[in-house]
């Protein structure tokens, strides 16, 4: 009956373990797929100031 308890501990650790790294592996694609979106929005305000100020220097 020992046995089975650390058994069913050593379950537990598992199964927390495992939930840790599914909750990393989502919070890192989540944070690639916004640091993507972020930096296309920013690439698009560079260029449309780009094109603003060469209209406004000619």
């Amino acid at each position: 009956m020992v046995k089975l308890v650390k058994c069913e501990k050593g379950q537990g650790l598992t199964e927390y373990l495992i939930l840790m790294l599914l909750v990393a592996v989502v919070s890192i694609a989540a944070v690639r797929s916004l640091g993507n979106i972020i930096y296309k929005k920013l690439m698009q305000v560079r260029n449309q100031i780009n094109t603003e100020v060469d209209l406004g220097g000619r």
